[in-house]
């Protein structure tokens, strides 16, 4: 399972990906935004822009350039889309392992 949404109780990675919401209910994460669909930030739990930037912002900071321009759309709709609407943690080493299987 790549979304732990119990990401209080885990002690992971320093690259780990948290996701939250604020108090207003925005969308934050613990990487860069790299906005390339959605000027307005990124989201989480559906197929749109925000999750695409989402998608990418993740793949960016924990495998490079190459392959997040190539897999964000497919890590978008098979990670991205099915985050809980609370957020979750995205494990660096399952991000990772999520990568490799592409390849294969």
């Amino acid at each position: 399972m790549l979304v732990r949404p119990e990401y209080e109780a885990i002690t992971g990675d320093a690259e780990d990906v948290v996701l939250w919401r604020t108090a207003e209910g925005v969308a934050r994460a613990s990487v860069p935004h790299a906005a390339r669909h959605s000027p307005t930030g990124i989201e989480w739990g559906y197929g749109g822009s925000g999750p695409a930037d989402l998608a990418l912002s993740v793949l960016l900071a924990l495998v490079g350039e190459r392959a997040a321009n190539a897999l964000y759309q497919r890590f978008k709709h098979e990670v991205v889309a099915r985050v809980p609407e609370t957020g979750g943690v995205l494990r660096a080493a399952d991000v990772r392992a999520w990568v490799e299987r592409q390849a294969a």
